[in-house]
């Protein structure tokens, strides 16, 4: 039987043993990431057995108590391996509030597959040991299927920031598996999805590797490397570019300490990131420096998106100087010199007016 199980799923084996050992290597991920990502490796490693497990009693020619247990244990194992791998990118612990609450619908559903074969709520198997559907068979699939969709809500939330070709990307890690599940149940084919998860799974771990190595860490913004494989690869559908510059930073450092720098580094990213509009994407390209790109944006929406960063980052007691320009013949790049270029003439009009109204301003050169 395990030798069966290995020439069945041989390539499972193959892509979750080699994902180990990315795991092992890997520089970007941090250690709560790869523990949850082995987590869900021996998880589909596991259904898959037990999957085996109940295929193999169904050949027995009465009843095994043992048939409905595994059953029930496939049954309640797909939402939490969701679960887990939904919690890979985003910054909530499994023993949080938040994934306490996702989990009411799993911690109800498990003692319903568990006792199913008494209360006949989900599905029984008969003494010759077959199966039959109960009050509500479908229960398993809805569970899933809602899994599925917290799945897809919590990477539209944690790609808000991100650049369009990702979103298609985690869209396609998504939709992909499904697909290849339905194709499964319309062929008859198999009902054991662990090797479409598992490939599923490594590729979904690669992007988030690479995704990260994108990201800069303190301000999760998109880095300047990030920025230029834009510029360089993909320009054609930028319309305009807004180049921010956080003035007082090199004061804060010397003065309050690089700890309040960085803070004042973050909070200038989060209201760049909120008020930056939906077809907006920030990078940080340099300390205290940042670049908006525009897809698709008229030059009216890009002023009211700059007025709104900029009330809102009087709120903040921290000061940045802006400026834009609309992509014209010359292509991005000029456009972001010009844009370049009057953020300085903004960071001059704002030490002036510092300077005419008394204010203690302190400008990096």
């Amino acid at each position: 039987m395990i030798l069966r199980f290995i020439n069945e799923h041989f390539i499972m084996i193959f892509e979750l043993a080699g994902l180990m050992i990315l795991l092992g290597i890997s520089v970007h991920i941090p250690p709560r990431v790869k523990k949850l990502t082995a987590c869900v490796a021996v998880l589909l490693v596991a259904q898959s057995i037990l999957y085996k497990a109940e295929e193999w009693t169904g050949d027995f020619e009465t009843l095994s108590l043992f048939r409905p247990m595994f059953t029930a244990c496939v049954y309640s194992l797909y939402p939490i391996i969701l679960m887990l791998t939904l919690l890979i990118p985003a910054n909530i612990e499994l023993t949080s509030k938040k994934a306490m609450l996702l989990l009411i619908p799993e911690f109800i559903c498990i003692p319903v597959y568990f006792s199913s074969q008494w209360t006949h709520i989900v599905c029984y198997y008969t003494e010759d040991n077959h199966y039959t559907g109960g009050l509500i068979p479908k229960l398993p699939y809805i569970v899933f299927v809602f899994y599925i969709v917290v799945f897809l809500a919590q990477n539209v939330v944690f790609l808000k920031s991100s650049e369009f070709e990702s979103r298609v990307i985690v869209g396609y890690l998504v939709i992909a598996p499904f697909v290849g599940m339905l194709l499964y149940m319309l062929s008859d084919y198999s009902n054991d999805y662990s090797d479409i998860f598992a490939s599923a799974l490594v590729l979904y771990f690669l992007f988030i590797y690479i995704h990260m190595a994108r990201i800069d860490p303190l301000t999760n913004l998109l880095t300047r490397q990030s920025y230029y494989r834009i510029i360089n690869s993909n320009p054609e559908r930028i319309t305009a570019a807004v180049s921010v510059d956080m003035n007082e930073l090199k004061y804060i450092n010397d003065n309050f300490g690089h700890d309040d720098g960085d803070t004042a580094l973050s909070t200038v990213a989060e209201v760049l990131l909120k008020h930056r509009g939906s077809n907006g994407t920030v990078y940080r390209v340099g300390g205290d420096e940042f670049v908006i790109l525009y897809r698709n944006a008229d030059e009216e929406h890009v002023k009211e998106y700059i007025a709104g960063m900029r009330s809102e980052m009087g709120k903040t007691g921290y000061v940045c100087a802006f400026g834009y320009a609309m992509r014209g013949g010359d292509g991005i790049e000029a456009a972001v010199v010009a844009a370049d270029a009057r953020m300085y003439e903004d960071k001059a009009e704002l030490k002036r007016i510092a300077q005419e109204t008394g204010q203690v301003i302190h400008f990096r050169d």
